[in-house]
């Protein structure tokens, strides 16, 4: 029998996505670095869409990608009919507690990424797209988003990934437009987290 466990994707290191827009403001067109960046979100957003998918009633075999429904009791058998991997439900959602890989909020989005992501050839569309990534909200059309994106695949807390995105780099030579960080702002400040300051990454005065 295989039970092999599940893993699951880290966030990205904030310094490699600080050095991609660095350069990126500046001309210098790194397709090293943007392949890497790039392809460590796309695994953070394939886990993502996994966890998610299990939280919507059919887990995903980690080995052939089968849907496996299930009924939320921690002693159902997950047990793919492909390949015959199997875990207990409760064992493989205690897998991911505790790594902010619910994507409910942000599906459309991040199905919209994973899917095109991997078609994407030059530089130009892999940046726009990763900047599409970390711009967007759980909630992204709502009247009061919940949460950025971007806390689910950025190393750091809520805090200092806001801080982090407010003082990403833009210049003359951005692939990418600055005034994605205008439309983030405005959405950060209807979000629930709101009351962080994200130019300091702390919570305002009086809040």
């Amino acid at each position: 029998m295989n039970n092999k466990k599940p893993s699951w994707a880290k966030k990205v290191p904030p310094y490699k996505i600080k050095r991609l827009y660095e350069q990126d403001a500046k001309g210098i067109y790194d397709d090293e670095l943007v392949d890497d960046v790039g392809l460590s979100l796309y695994t953070r957003v394939d886990s993502m869409l996994m966890v998610t998918s299990s939280n919507l009633g059919k887990a995903i075999c980690i080995e052939c990608r089968t849907e496996i429904p299930h009924n939320y009791q921690r002693g159902f058998i997950l047990e793919c009919s492909k390949c015959g991997w199997s875990m207990t439900f409760g064992d493989f959602n205690d897998s991911y507690k505790k790594q902010t890989l619910h994507g409910y909020g942000a599906l459309s989005e991040l199905e919209e990424f994973y899917k095109k992501y991997p078609l994407a050839k030059t530089y130009a569309e892999k940046m726009l797209l990763i900047d599409f990534l970390i711009h967007t909200f759980h909630g992204n059309l709502s009247e009061r988003p919940s949460r950025p994106t971007a806390t689910n695949v950025i190393e750091g807390s809520n805090a200092d990934v806001a801080n982090f995105i407010f003082n990403l780099a833009y210049g003359e030579g951005s692939t990418v437009a600055s005034d994605e960080l205008d439309k983030w702002l405005e959405k950060y400040h209807r979000s629930i987290h709101r009351h962080i300051d994200p130019t300091t990454g702390k919570t305002k005065k009086g809040k």
